[in-house]
């Protein structure tokens, strides 16, 4: 779908030209949407197509979970709920607090009306259905590798996208616990502790002062890291 649409628009920029950022700006200065601002506390749930709202995240971290399997990680300047106006998949879908968070909230019937009163502003919805079918595919395919791999390739994402880096080593905060490791790979803590065994013995990653370190060059498994990451 989107290679089609860059090739009917023959427009190299496409997804620059509807990102997430364009979308927020045109959101906010639009007469048309109204808009507030609501603090999420940790561990609360918030479900878009049920709320009949769709949220953008200005600080915090949010955890997407589909049939109560996470499946990613939601940090500032991302928008949750937008690809459900499509897909509309209301008990599949809920999205959980990690930390305190605030969002900027929308009316989905609001932003429907302002995305179809321009030109290509489907384009925004296309995309980011795109994405979440990307992001379901990839998390199927990780699914499908052995557990080693499974565990190794998720503190990589977690290292990449949220660790602190200081010379060979990233930290990880301290939110992402033990049980959210197991959960997040899709594997029981049991499986993980003794996967985490093998992962020190190797040098990949340590675990001090209840946080995470993890060394990325030290396993075979980091070529082979998306280039998302």
């Amino acid at each position: 779908m989107v290679s089609e649409i860059k090739e009917l628009y023959s427009n190299e920029n496409v997804e620059k030209s509807f990102s997430q950022e364009n979308l927020i700006k045109m959101l906010i200065h639009s007469p048309r949407v109204k808009n507030e601002y609501r603090k999420i506390k940790k561990k609360q749930t918030i479900v878009p197509v049920k709320n009949n709202e769709i949220y953008f995240l200005t600080s915090g971290l949010i955890v997407s979970q589909y049939e109560d399997q996470p499946i990613n990680l939601k940090s500032a300047n991302q928008f949750i709920g937008l690809d459900t106006i499509i897909l509309q998949e209301d008990q599949m879908y809920n999205h959980q607090a990690l930390v305190d968070s605030e969002v900027i909230v929308f009316e989905t019937k609001e932003v429907l009306m302002e995305l179809f009163s321009q030109q290509e502003g489907w384009l925004f919805l296309t995309l980011e259905m795109q994405k979440q079918i990307k992001l379901l595919t990839d998390k199927y395919l990780i699914m499908q590798k052995n557990s080693f791999a499974r565990l190794t390739t998720t503190f990589f994402e977690l290292a990449l996208r949220f660790g602190v880096k200081q010379k060979d080593a990233y930290i990880l905060p301290k939110y992402f616990s033990k049980k959210f490791i197991a959960d997040y790979s899709g594997l029981s803590p049991s499986s993980v502790k003794k996967i985490e065994v093998l992962l020190r013995e190797d040098g990949i990653i340590k675990f001090i002062d209840k946080r995470y370190v993890v060394f990325l060059e030290k396993s075979r498994y980091y070529p082979e890291m998306p280039d998302k990451y």
